[in-house]
């Protein structure tokens, strides 16, 4: 070569060549281990396609493009929160690890079919107090805010039917009662109230009966006492508290066999599961 500038090969023994090729290779390693180290969040078509139906079976419309973009936004911001969350020891927090057991429990959960008739009628054998109307009363009353608003023989003249004119303090409430089951009348009057109904004459005045609500005379109209529901009646809320049932029953046979994986400890007092 009659050029008087440097030759290839002398360009190549250059040190400075050396450092640039070695620092580029260096940077591409690099750009390469931190782009498969880092964990990967990946989304595919056929998740996002079912987070669409999701929002459609919501908002009753197909989600437009924005709201689509939307969507996937908003999975790989939960993915990396959760995965941060994860990292930080928020599985510590005995709010996450309670809904972590809520959803396990029931992803284990099976698919429980109908009781027979003969299953449902043993169910309720088992379960009698659930499955009863309760006692319902009706009755008229005369009420008293105080015992010094009562005039005199007040309950001799009700039975004569010749009641004196009097006022009253007591907050005004129905008269005659309508037909009320007794629970009710427990926890709107009180449950001495109530235990003073079960024990009067039906069609008789008697009082006065202490309530929360002030003094009161009544006069038994009638009295139901408590009674066993058909099974028409209680099918539909039987069935699903036998369903429950045996939904616990599965779920708990499930635990117990995962139980054997784990050393459990626990207080000396406490027996083990």
């Amino acid at each position: 070569m009659t050029s008087g500038g440097p030759s290839l090969k002398s360009i190549l023994r250059e040190p400075l060549l050396h450092f640039a090729v070695v620092a580029a290779a260096l940077v591409a390693a690099h750009q390469l281990y931190l782009r498969h180290s880092r964990p990967e969040v990946k989304l595919t078509t056929e998740w996002l396609d079912s987070m669409a139906r999701d929002f459609e079976l919501k908002s009753g419309r197909v989600p437009t493009l924005e709201e689509r973009v939307k969507i996937a936004h908003a999975y790989v911001a939960e993915e990396i929160l959760t995965r941060e969350a994860l990292k930080a020891g928020h599985t510590d927090d005995p709010r996450v690890r309670g809904m972590l057991a809520t959803s396990l429990r029931e992803t284990l959960e099976p698919v429980i079919a109908d009781p027979s008739d003969a299953e449902l009628q043993g169910y309720r054998e088992r379960n009698p107090e659930s499955f009863r109307y309760p006692a319902g009363v009706s009755f008229e009353h005369v009420s008293f805010g105080k015992a010094e608003e009562i005039p005199p023989g007040f309950l001799d003249a009700l039975r004569e039917g010749n009641p004196p004119a009097y006022v009253s303090s007591a907050m005004r409430m129905p008269n005659p009662m309508p037909m009320t089951w007794l629970p009710q009348i427990e926890k709107t009057f009180g449950v001495d109230f109530a235990a003073g109904l079960l024990t009067a004459k039906t069609g008789e005045w008697t009082g006065p009966l202490n309530s929360s609500r002030g003094l009161h005379f009544i006069k038994l109209i009638r009295r139901d006492e408590p009674r066993e529901m058909s099974l028409e009646e209680v099918r539909p809320a039987l069935v699903a508290k036998w369903q429950e049932e045996r939904r616990k029953a599965v779920v708990s046979e499930k635990v117990a066999g995962m139980r054997g994986g784990y050393r459990i400890e626990l207080p000396a007092d406490i027996p083990p599961p």
